[in-house]
Protein backbone atom coordinates (compact mmCIF):
# COMPACT_ATOMS: atom_id res chain seq x y z
CA UNK A 1 0.00 0.00 0.00
CA UNK A 2 2.71 2.70 0.71
CA UNK A 3 4.45 1.55 -2.89
CA UNK A 4 1.10 2.80 -4.28
CA UNK A 5 0.44 5.45 -2.34
CA UNK A 6 3.95 7.30 -3.51
CA UNK A 7 3.35 6.34 -7.05
CA UNK A 8 -0.44 7.97 -6.59
CA UNK A 9 0.90 11.32 -4.87
CA UNK A 10 3.81 11.38 -7.63
CA UNK A 11 1.50 11.21 -10.16
CA UNK A 12 -1.05 13.70 -9.10
CA UNK A 13 1.74 15.98 -8.42
CA UNK A 14 3.45 15.66 -12.24
CA UNK A 15 -0.11 15.96 -13.47
CA UNK A 16 -0.73 19.15 -11.43
CA UNK A 17 2.32 20.71 -13.00
CA UNK A 18 2.06 19.67 -16.59
CA UNK A 19 -1.39 20.99 -16.39
CA UNK A 20 -0.47 23.85 -14.78
CA UNK A 21 2.18 25.23 -16.90
CA UNK A 22 0.40 23.71 -19.92
CA UNK A 23 -1.74 26.70 -19.40
CA UNK A 24 1.06 29.26 -18.20
CA UNK A 25 3.58 28.95 -20.87
CA UNK A 26 1.34 29.99 -23.90
CA UNK A 27 0.87 32.88 -21.86
CA UNK A 28 4.53 33.45 -20.61
CA UNK A 29 5.33 36.60 -22.41
CA UNK A 30 2.48 38.08 -20.98
CA UNK A 31 3.31 36.97 -17.73
CA UNK A 32 7.00 37.86 -17.55
CA UNK A 33 7.08 40.65 -20.17
CA UNK A 34 10.73 41.87 -18.60
CA UNK A 35 12.04 37.60 -17.97
CA UNK A 36 11.69 35.17 -15.55
CA UNK A 37 13.84 36.78 -12.80
CA UNK A 38 11.47 38.81 -10.46
CA UNK A 39 8.70 38.04 -12.80
CA UNK A 40 6.27 37.32 -9.11
CA UNK A 41 5.81 40.43 -7.63
CA UNK A 42 5.19 41.10 -3.93
CA UNK A 43 2.79 43.97 -4.44
CA UNK A 44 -1.00 42.18 -4.35
CA UNK A 45 -1.85 44.55 -6.71
CA UNK A 46 -4.54 44.08 -9.80
CA UNK A 47 -1.60 44.27 -12.26
CA UNK A 48 -0.05 41.59 -10.74
CA UNK A 49 -2.47 39.01 -10.13
CA UNK A 50 -2.54 37.47 -13.13
CA UNK A 51 1.70 36.74 -12.70
CA UNK A 52 1.03 35.64 -8.90
CA UNK A 53 -1.41 33.20 -10.02
CA UNK A 54 0.26 31.49 -12.70
CA UNK A 55 3.04 31.60 -10.17
CA UNK A 56 0.89 29.86 -7.43
CA UNK A 57 -0.75 27.55 -9.62
CA UNK A 58 2.42 25.98 -11.01
CA UNK A 59 5.62 26.10 -9.94
CA UNK A 60 4.51 28.16 -6.53
CA UNK A 61 1.88 25.29 -5.59
CA UNK A 62 1.54 21.96 -3.03
CA UNK A 63 2.44 19.99 -6.54
CA UNK A 64 6.41 20.34 -5.80
CA UNK A 65 6.59 19.36 -2.06
CA UNK A 66 3.94 16.56 -2.67
CA UNK A 67 6.21 15.27 -5.76
CA UNK A 68 9.08 15.54 -3.12
CA UNK A 69 6.60 13.73 -1.00
CA UNK A 70 5.92 10.75 -2.97
CA UNK A 71 9.55 10.26 -3.89
CA UNK A 72 10.12 9.76 -0.14
CA UNK A 73 7.42 7.86 0.65
CA UNK A 74 8.22 5.87 -2.77
CA UNK A 75 11.76 5.36 -1.78
CA UNK A 76 10.98 3.92 1.53
CA UNK A 77 8.86 1.24 0.27
CA UNK A 78 11.44 0.30 -1.97
CA UNK A 79 13.98 -0.06 0.52
CA UNK A 80 11.20 -1.69 2.59
CA UNK A 81 11.41 0.87 5.66
CA UNK A 82 7.77 1.93 7.57
CA UNK A 83 7.19 5.59 7.33
CA UNK A 84 6.80 7.55 10.43
CA UNK A 85 4.01 6.72 12.22
CA UNK A 86 1.23 9.31 11.62
CA UNK A 87 2.67 10.24 7.82
CA UNK A 88 -1.22 8.92 6.78
CA UNK A 89 -2.77 11.36 9.00
CA UNK A 90 -0.89 14.73 8.33
CA UNK A 91 -1.85 13.91 4.76
CA UNK A 92 -5.18 13.43 5.38
CA UNK A 93 -5.08 16.99 7.52
CA UNK A 94 -3.45 18.98 5.21
CA UNK A 95 -6.02 17.61 2.48
CA UNK A 96 -8.85 18.43 5.00
CA UNK A 97 -7.55 22.12 5.60
CA UNK A 98 -6.78 22.39 1.60
CA UNK A 99 -10.29 21.06 0.58
CA UNK A 100 -11.75 22.81 3.19
CA UNK A 101 -10.26 26.31 1.71
CA UNK A 102 -10.59 24.97 -1.70
CA UNK A 103 -13.10 22.42 -2.44
CA UNK A 104 -13.36 22.44 -5.91
CA UNK A 105 -9.67 21.04 -7.00
CA UNK A 106 -7.73 18.34 -7.01
CA UNK A 107 -6.82 18.04 -3.77
CA UNK A 108 -9.41 15.34 -2.84
CA UNK A 109 -7.18 13.43 -4.85
CA UNK A 110 -4.81 13.14 -1.70
CA UNK A 111 -7.63 11.56 0.29
CA UNK A 112 -6.50 8.13 -1.06
CA UNK A 113 -2.73 8.09 -0.95
CA UNK A 114 -3.40 9.19 2.54
CA UNK A 115 -5.76 6.41 3.63
CA UNK A 116 -3.42 3.70 1.70
CA UNK A 117 -0.78 5.67 4.18
CA UNK A 118 -2.96 4.45 6.96
CA UNK A 119 -3.81 1.51 6.13
CA UNK A 120 -0.09 0.50 5.47
CA UNK A 121 0.27 1.40 9.46
CA UNK A 122 -2.05 -0.32 10.75
CA UNK A 123 -0.44 -4.07 10.31
CA UNK A 124 2.47 -2.44 11.92
CA UNK A 125 0.49 -1.38 14.92
CA UNK A 126 -0.95 -4.87 15.43
CA UNK A 127 2.56 -6.49 15.16
CA UNK A 128 4.14 -4.14 17.57
CA UNK A 129 0.81 -4.53 20.06
CA UNK A 130 1.46 -8.83 19.82
CA UNK A 131 5.23 -8.00 20.51
CA UNK A 132 4.57 -6.15 24.01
Amino acid sequence: MQLWAGRFLIFVAVGHLLLALASVLPQLSTLAPHGLPGAVVPSWEAAHLGTQAAFWSSLGSFAGPQLLWGCWVLASARAGRALPRGTGLALLLLTAAQVTLAPVGGFWLNVVPALLLMAAERPARRTAGAAL
